[in-house]
């Protein structure tokens, strides 16, 4: 009997998320589901991604975004700057459907396709932005976000610089970054956090779920 359409990815990715510790509903697989045959799809035209294999999106992009989901704590909103396909914050809207969720970027193509999934999906609650944040545009924002996230788009200064003015009290910036972060970007983000009234950096590293690859997080709040 042929197995249906997808069914290896999909259960390759409910593996990864039971290794997570997560427990997600049969609706929001479908969601992943329909997330990745779109991804597919588009990135044969436009290159969304370098990563062209189910296995390797589901676990460098669907299960590394998750992995950080208990990093989010209680935050009701997001913003992912550099958003790309929608990393990590769309995975963790599909995780967490009360997110309201802000997704900036500046690509046109990358930004489309993240309208087209948003409508193809029928989220609520997600705005992309497509454009190209300055400082000077995100203290026209204003404080927005509970937790603002970027996944690898930005050095840390730079990220840390566009991403204070748009967070809430009590907020926390979410940085995911590879396993070979350069200590002198990590050094220069550390002496520049208490200038914009940010607390000590926190680094968790954590493993992606089936390869056992190293993965880095760097969280920092309000003092």
């Amino acid at each position: 009997m042929t197995p249906p359409p997808n069914s290896q990815p999909m259960n390759l990715l409910q593996e990864g998320i039971a290794v997570l510790g997560l427990d997600l509903p049969p609706q929001d697989l479908d969601q992943f589901r329909v997330y990745l045959e779109e991804l597919q799809l588009w990135n044969a035209r436009i290159n969304l991604t370098a990563l062209k294999t189910d296995r390797d999106i589901i676990i460098k992009h669907f299960l590394d975004s998750l992995a950080v989901l208990p990093y989010l704590g209680d935050a009701s909103s997001l913003a992912d700057l550099g958003a790309g396909p929608g990393f990590p914050g769309l995975a963790l809207k599909l995780a967490r459907p009360s997110l309201t969720l802000t997704l900036v970027e500046a690509r046109a193509k990358k930004a489309a396709f993240l309208q087209y999934l948003v409508s193809r999906l029928q989220l609520q609650g997600v705005e992309v932005a497509q454009v190209h944040l300055t400082p000077a545009l995100a203290r026209q924002w204003g404080p927005r976000f509970a937790a603002v996230a970027s996944r690898a788009a930005f050095p840390l200064n730079r990220f840390l610089e566009l991403a204070v003015p748009l967070l809430l009290p009590g907020g926390r910036v979410l940085a995911l970054k590879g396993p070979n972060l350069q200590a002198a970007e990590l050094n220069a983000a550390r002496k520049r956090c208490p200038v914009l009234g940010l607390g000590p950096m926190e680094l968790h590293r954590y493993l992606l779920p089936l390869t056992g690859e190293e993965r880095l997080l760097v969280s920092v709040g309000w003092v």
